[in-house]
Order: C-alpha cells, then structure tokens, then sequence
C-alpha cells in the first residue's frame, strides 16, 4: 500500500515536471496561486468525504504543491534546444511528439495532409521544413505512414528520421529503402500511447534498418528521458507485438463484449463486482475509448494476428474443458503453469 502512495506521489511529479517545461517554453509564471488554492480546496473536500482529517489533506496538498514548485524551478531538461524536429502527423501521438520535443528546446514544425496541430508552425509539404530537421519523426496512423515515408524520403531529409508505428514489416521495405538511399533512419515503438507524460520508466523497442547513427541517436533520445531502450529485430518485432499488444487488447475486447453481452445491466454489477472484474472493466472501457483506426491497424496489419488469436482460442478451448471438468486438477495445472510462467517478474 505504501509503495502504491509513493508511486503516484512519483507519477504527480512526472507530470508537474512537464507542467514546469511547458511554462519555461511559454514564458509563464512557475507559481498560480488560484491554481495552488485549487488544488488544497479538492484535497480537503476529498478527505471529508473519505472521512479524513481535512487538516491533514491540506498539510499534503501543500506539500505536494512545494515539491511540485521546486522540481519546476530547479529541472533542466532542454537537451533538444537549438535543435529542429519536424513531426509528421497531427493526430494524438504526433500532439504527444509535439509537445514532448518542443518542452525540450526544440523548434517543432508538424505537417500532416490531413489536419493541422495548434501551437505549432504546420507545414504544407514535407519540402518545406523537413530537409534541414535534425529530426523528422513520424506519428502518423499507420495505415498513412507508409506513403507519408516515401512523401518524406522525396524531401530527401538530412536529419535523422523514424517512425513510431507498432506494426514494421507494413513499412519494412520503405524504412530500408530509405537506407539504401542515403538517409539516417531507424524504426521506433513506444510501448505506450499519448495518454503517456513522458517515456520515464516506460519500455522504447528500436528495430535497426541499417543506419547505425540513427539507432544511437534515437536510443539517446529516449534514453534521456528515462526512458527503458531495447533493441528488437525488425524481423522479430510484429510476432513479438501480435502477443504484448494486440492479444491484450483482443481479450479485454472479449471480456468487455461478453459482460455487455450477459443481459445484466451496469447497475446490477455495481452491486456485485469485486477487485478482479474491476480492473478487468477499467481495461475493457480504456481500450474501448482508444482510436478505433489505430487500434484496427494494429490487428489488421500485423501479419501475426491470426497466430495470437489463435493462442487466445486454444487457452479458451483448455479452459472451458478445464473448468467444467469434475476433476480440478486440470484447472489448478493451467494455474501452477500461469504462476511459474510470470513468477513475479513483471
């Protein structure tokens, strides 16, 4: 329980830290004093309803807010200043790319035939700004990356470029095409979305196409931001991604569907439910309010879906004959195996 405090204790600083970025780049005031009020007011009326010490909650609230004020005042994390970053996509990842860079010290330019981003100089062409970009990175869905790359290469951009895309054999070809052709380019996978503050403590796959300067550069990139850089095969990398992203989401889908499905409305399990289905429901809504281009694409272009699903098919077939079996030794072996199988290594 103590441990679960100083986690979000930690995850409120990650997000005051890049609160204090974007105030330094817009020239704003670290302390708001209508805001701090704010803040102490939600804490004690929290507290009351939790049947708290309101005393207390405040003494927090305003030791949070110092905490906060000092990371804000004392950070140095303008590392990309002096740098230009030209973001291709205006969509919610490219709006994290944006704002990510540019709290950083870059001059970020964003094109995107598509849409266009607030705050940011939105370029008509790749022509435009991209050729000179010391990074050009794409964000854009995945199912346009492919020619918004060969779009890209046409600028014939001197910096160094990757994608963000979580399906790569999709680009593969285009991506080493790009090598071939001179430029520095790389290929990378955050294993979280825009809904992410920073990359700090979180996993960064790089699949190598070939231009080892890109590689270095982009691992630095992220490496600076805490974030954890593996470096994963192109080749290797969609069958790896069809089982710790896309089965994921398939069960939660499953599981989601199947409770709405049940015919018992939302307020006879509000009653009812415990622990387990509530974080099995927080996942099921969190997935179902994603994109829903995004999140068919990684299914659909994953040339691995069908395996995974497949898997998922099979535990199912395992444990429905398990579970309605009168012996329960095939239930408990399905769960020995689950227990030595993640052993607490997550």
């Amino acid at each position: 329980m103590d441990s679960s405090i100083l986690s979000l204790i930690a995850r409120r600083m990650e997000v005051a830290k890049e609160i204090g970025l974007t105030k330094m780049k817009d020239d704003a005031e670290v302390r708001d004093a209508s805001r701090e009020e704010t803040v102490v007011r939600d804490f004690t009326e929290r507290a009351r309803t939790l049947g708290l010490d309101e005393e207390m909650a405040t003494t927090v609230a305003n030791t949070i807010i110092e905490e906060a004020v000092r990371t804000q005042l004392e950070q140095d994390l303008r590392h990309l200043q002096g740098k230009k970053v030209v973001v291709i996509g205006s969509g919610r990842m490219g709006a994290w790319t944006a704002r990510l860079t540019s709290n950083r010290g870059a001059a970020v330019s964003v094109h995107d035939p598509r849409g266009t981003l607030d705050g940011y100089d939105n370029l008509q062409s790749p022509e435009h700004g991209a050729g000179d970009a010391d990074f050009v990175i794409v964000a854009s869905p995945l199912g346009t990356a492919k020619e918004d790359l060969r779009t890209l290469f046409s600028a014939k951009p001197s910096g160094i470029v990757f994608d963000l895309c979580s399906v790569k054999s999709y680009l593969k070809d285009v991506l080493r095409e790009g090598v071939a052709n001179g430029f520095k380019v790389t290929s990378v996978h955050p294993m979280f979305g825009p809904g992410a503050i920073t990359p700090r403590g979180r996993n960064v796959l790089i699949c190598s196409c070939g231009c080892k300067e890109a590689d270095a550069a982009a691992r630095q990139l992220f490496e600076k931001e805490g974030a954890v850089v593996t470096e994963v095969p192109m080749d290797d990398h969609d069958r790896l991604i069809s089982h710790v992203l896309g089965a994921p989401h398939i069960c939660a889908l499953v599981f989601g569907r199947a409770v709405s499905k049940s015919g018992l409305s939302p307020k006879d399990i509000a009653k009812a439910h415990g622990p387990s289905f509530a974080t099995l429901c927080a996942l099921a809504e969190s997935i179902s309010e994603e994109s829903r281009r995004v999140y068919h694409d990684i299914q659909r272009l994953n040339p691995h879906t069908a395996e995974a699903i497949r898997s998922i098919e099979q535990a199912l077939d395992e444990l429905r004959n398990a579970s309605l079996d009168e012996d329960p030794a095939g239930f408990a072996k399905i769960m020995d195996d689950e227990r030595d199988f993640f052993g607490g290594w997550l």
